[in-house]
């Protein structure tokens, strides 16, 4: 399976980015998988339904499936991020982006960046990152795309060197 990560401050783009490239790539045969990195607390359960309830009695995993849809919810001890086990829940992917995670040193990353936000560019302070998807004219020491090439990011990321 073939990992990356999208990174990027606040409203540079990386939920577009992401979402245009599994829309690419999905069209290409690729089953993609994303992991969403989320510095809050946050529910993907309401009150009032039965799952809800049975994760709020205590279920330390709860599962919650259809015929169409499977969600998995596991309360976490820790606030350590296991790359490796959220890999494994997303086997049968051929490729698993991760959004956010630039910390993580294993990762290839794709930095996401919009010169109207005045932001310094994450590629001087953080490991691994292979790619600038940009709309800075700017020389960089690293390969720069924009952000409508979906087609090319996409190529990148199939490459080797990725």
């Amino acid at each position: 399976m073939k990992t990356i990560a999208v990174i990027g401050w606040k409203n540079s783009g990386k939920t577009t980015l992401v979402s245009n490239l599994v829309n690419h790539l999905s069209e290409k045969k690729f089953k993609v998988g994303v992991v969403k990195h989320a510095h809050h607390t946050f529910d993907i359960d309401h009150p009032n339904t039965d799952s809800y309830k049975i994760r709020e009695a205590g279920s330390f995993k709860t599962t919650i499936v259809s015929e169409k849809r499977l969600a998995f919810i596991e309360e976490k001890n820790t606030s350590e991020i296991d790359i490796e086990e959220l890999i494994q829940l997303n086997k049968g992917c051929d490729i698993l982006i991760f959004e956010g995670f630039k910390k993580i040193k294993k990762l290839s990353k794709i930095e996401v960046n919009l010169t109207k936000n005045k932001k310094e560019m994450l590629y001087e302070s953080f490991d691994n990152i292979k790619l600038l998807v940009s709309d800075d004219d700017s020389e960089h020491p690293i390969k720069v795309l924009r952000h409508e090439q979906i087609d090319e990011i996409a190529k990148e990321i199939l490459s080797d060197s990725f």
